[in-house]
């Protein structure tokens, strides 16, 4: 029964050790880290646009509020994606 989790540990060990060395040296092809970073861009203007909506708007209005809700969403969604083309496109 040892011998047999020793082996399972081997195998799960040397998989995930595998896995990992992958992950490290994968990289997006060029053309779709160049979408990547104009999607990104593009993230950041729509969330410029409801910015300048929201300035012209009252604090707390329901309609504010959205656009609010607009922007965190826009924002954290570019900061996801500029994280993935960190990690798989910038191999400096």
């Amino acid at each position: 029964m040892k011998h047999i989790l020793l082996t399972i540990s081997l195998i799960f060990g040397a998989t995930a050790a595998s896995a990992n060395s992958y992950i490290k040296y994968y990289e997006f092809p060029k053309k779709d880290c160049h979408e990547m970073f104009i999607g990104i861009g593009g993230l950041l203007e729509e969330a410029d646009k409801e910015w300048a909506y929201l300035e012209e708007n009252p604090e707390g209005s329901p309609d504010a509020l959205e656009h609010a809700a607009k922007i965190q969403w826009y924002v954290g969604l570019a900061a996801n994606y500029t994280t993935i083309l960190k990690a798989f496109c910038d191999k400096d």
